[in-house]
This record gives C-alpha cells, structure tokens and sequence, in this order.
C-alpha cells in the first residue's frame, strides 16, 4: 500500500549545525502520527519539510507515492496539497468564520455547503459569522483545522496546535481534534513534546533525538518498550533503578522485577526502568520511609528513602499526613538498559 508519507533518510542543516540527520519516517494512509521529542530535536524542521516549507539537503520526501522533495526538485507548498495548522490558529482576525475557513478554497469552491461541511467535522457549523475575536481558544483552533481539511488535502500537518491552552482545554481539544481528522479519514502529522497528548492522539508515535527517529511504534509500545533510556525519559516519568539481571529477571533495591525481555547486553549490572504506576504501596515490598508529602490533587507525590536512593512515588491522597514508613514493590514487567549515570 501507498504510504500516506515516505521521508527517507532526509537531512537538513542550517548554518553548518545539522538538525536533520537521515530520518527515515512514514505515515499510513488514515493514519495520524505524531512527532514527539525536546525542543531543538529536529521535529518542527522535519514537520516544515514535509509541508514543503523548508527545502531539504538530502533524501527524499514522498506524499501518495509522488516524490515533492529530492533529487534536486522541490514541489511547493501550495502544490503539495496538504492542510497546515498552526501554532495559535493565526486565523485571519477580519473575516468571519466562513472566511476563514473558505480562503484556502478556489473562488467557484467557495460554496456555503462546502464550508459547513468543513465546519460539522469540527462541530462549528452554527458559528460561521462569528469573528474570531468571539470565539474561545479551543474554538478558534478548530476553525484552523475546518481550515486545513477544507481543500480536502492529502495529508494534514499540525504544529504543537494545543500548546498555549490550559490543561483540560488541551486535553479535550485533543480528543475533539483527533476524532474530526478520523471522520473527515484524513492522514496527519501532529508535532509535539508532550508525551501526553502523542500518545493521545497518534496511531503511531515517533519519537526524536538530535535530529533522528530513536523510535517509531504504536503509543503502548513506545512506552511500555522504550528502544532507549533517552527514549524512555522523553516519553516521560522514567524512574532508573540500579539492578543485577538474570536472563528476563531483576533484583532491584524495590525488590524483583520481571522483565519485558533478557536486555541485549545479557546478565549483569544494569538499569531498570520503571515507570511511576508500576511503583505500588503495600505488602509485601521493599520498607521505605516518607520523607516529604506533597498533595497533587488526586494523589499524593511523596519523596521516600529506600537504603541511600532517594524516589518520588505517586500514591492516593491521604489525610493521614503522619504517616511515614511504607513498603514499595513493582507491579508489572520493566525494560532493562545499561547501566544509566
């Protein structure tokens, strides 16, 4: 099948300092897939390569088989028929709604039916003459992606689009979002640092480190079989145990812990990586002693002792502040890297 998508080994470099070393990236058709990694990583060049933005210095870039980067062409960006939403929606402040969201569309396109059309995916159909002064952020944001799936392109890309929202807004626009590019059956590209929201909204998730794919999978793999200690810290709330291991197994100073699979590396000292919810409070565990409590709404983040290490462990809230000796013990098979400093 034709990939939506097709980077292969592109890379690109601004002012000598290489930001794009052989990436390797594809997307399926129907698919959303999201770039996820620290600020300077390369995700956001690699997002304005593919929309046609940025010329690339070598490789190629593939979209529905058609070559429109490499080998020394260059399609445009208007040409390449893909839907770009911004940071922010930068909607146009003195047109309506139905502006907006028709400027990308030919004159004789430009059809009160095709706009609506745009707006239902979005669930913005009733607010085609409001300004967008009158909308709220999260509905503004979506006027962007109406916008963008307007033209009916072949690939929609969508640069940190939830950013500069609070927490819930951000959560639910992602869910909102999501479910409009899967009804509207486009494929997209979502660049983002927040593990969060990839794992969110992306069939695939493809995780960057200094301008190179460490990792490409679907959310659940990505997190609970990181390829790399980097990876598992960029995916988030990676907890470093020292462990000796034995074939699938560990001893870690929280106890055994099983193992996804015997490390490459073999038997030996190691570093096993736990994530937060697999620490769990109660017999029979490891004793640790609580020493600072602080209350995070839902749960409790408490920072305990266990011999010299020093953790922070989620556990449910709690009036019982004096509490202070637990025992702690893993739920749940880890990933074993090499020893991590």
């Amino acid at each position: 099948m034709t990939k939506s998508v097709q980077v292969r080994d592109v890379s690109k470099a601004f002012a000598g300092h290489a930001v794009l070393r052989g990436v390797d990236f594809a997307v399926e058709p129907g698919k959303i897939a999201a770039l996820l990694g620290p600020s300077g990583c390369g995700k956001t060049t690699l997002l304005r390569a593919i929309a046609g933005f940025d010329r690339i210095d070598g490789g190629e870039i593939l979209i529905d088989g058609a070559r429109v980067s490499g080998s020394g062409s260059h399609l445009p960006p208007e040409k390449r028929r893909v839907g770009y939403v911004p940071q922010e929606g930068a909607l146009f402040p003195h047109l309506t709604v139905a502006g907006n969201v028709g400027y990308g569309l030919k004159r004789r396109e430009r059809t009160r039916e095709r706009i609506g059309a745009a707006l239902a995916l979005v669930g913005l159909e009733a607010l085609m003459e409001r300004y967008p002064h009158q909308l709220s952020g999260g509905q503004q944001q979506r006027v962007a992606l109406a916008r963008a799936l307007a033209p009916g392109p072949k690939l929609v890309v969508l640069d940190e689009p939830f950013n500069g929202l609070d927490l819930d807004l951000r959560r639910s626009l992602c869910a909102e979002v999501t479910a409009a590019l899967q009804r509207a059956g486009a494929s997209a590209v979502l660049v983002t640092h927040d593990p969060e929201e990839a794992f969110a909204s992306a069939d695939v998730v493809a995780v960057m480190q200094e301008g190179r794919i460490a990792q490409q999978d679907e959310p659940r793999a990505v997190y609970r079989r990181p390829a790399s200690a980097a990876v598992a810290r960029i995916t988030g709330g990676a907890i470093f145990l020292e462990a000796t291991v034995t074939g699938a197994a560990a001893e870690t100073p929280l106890g055994p812990a099983a193992l996804v699979a015997a490390p490459p590396q073999g038997d030996g000292r190691a570093s096993v990586c736990v994530r937060p919810e697999q620490i769990v409070l109660g017999a029979p565990g490891q004793a640790a002693t609580v020493v600072e409590r602080s209350f995070r709404g839902d749960h409790d983040l408490l920072t305990v002792t266990v011999g010299e290490r020093r953790l922070s462990v989620r556990a449910p809230a709690h009036p019982d502040s004096g509490l202070d000796a637990i025992r702690l013990r893993i739920e749940g098979p880890c990933v074993a890297f090499p020893p991590v400093a």
